[in-house]
């Protein structure tokens, strides 16, 4: 892609005042040793899954006050290690597997392409609502779901990362205190 032809990036912090709810966790025999069509040696027996959905209205930024925002947040692994890249994990390698670099001033430099985000972020066509999910550390879910059922009021702060016309969660915390006024 040329210099050109290269979408428009912006960051932009959006406060969205929590109004609902909802939480989800599972523990199972994994389906894929229960269907005898599904069998893999390697697969888990157990399954575990946990999951909140946060909905809330944006009071900030001015321009996107009233949106509505439906949020869900699994916890755990995507799969093995998904959390523990590193930044040499995320080094761009050519067609052959090689480890791709630039020249700057003489010195060869790595080219990097980390991710957008922890998730995607959407409108909802026709309407002033956004969807959005992402993946998050079990522990990370455990804290919400203690802090959800016992603290009022409380608020989602998004760390939105738009490049070109798709918007990312390149941040997502939530909170007591309000972000429209930090």
């Amino acid at each position: 892609m040329t210099k050109k032809n290269k979408p428009v990036e912006k960051y932009e912090l959006l406060a969205v005042k929590l109004t609902e709810f909802k939480a989800s966790v599972d523990a199972t025999i994994n389906y894929e040793v229960r269907d005898k069509r599904h069998y893999q040696s390697d697969a888990n027996v157990y399954s575990f899954s946990s999951s909140v959905e946060l909905e809330g209205v944006c009071n900030y930024p001015e321009e996107r006050e009233g949106e509505k925002y439906l949020l869900t947040i699994y916890g755990g692994e995507m799969r093995a290690g998904q959390f523990d890249v590193t930044l040499s994990d995320c080094q761009v390698r050519d067609d052959d597997g090689m480890l791709k670099y630039r020249k700057v001033r003489g010195n060869e430099i790595p080219i990097y392409e980390v991710p957008k985000g922890i998730g995607p972020l959407e409108r909802v066509r026709g309407t002033k609502d956004w969807t959005g999910w992402c993946w998050v550390s079990p522990r990370t879910l455990s804290d919400m779901l203690a802090l959800l059922p016992n603290v009022r009021p409380l608020y989602i702060s998004i760390h939105e990362h738009k490049l070109g016309r798709h918007r990312f969660i390149n941040a997502l915390t939530l909170q007591t205190t309000d972000p429209a006024e930090e």
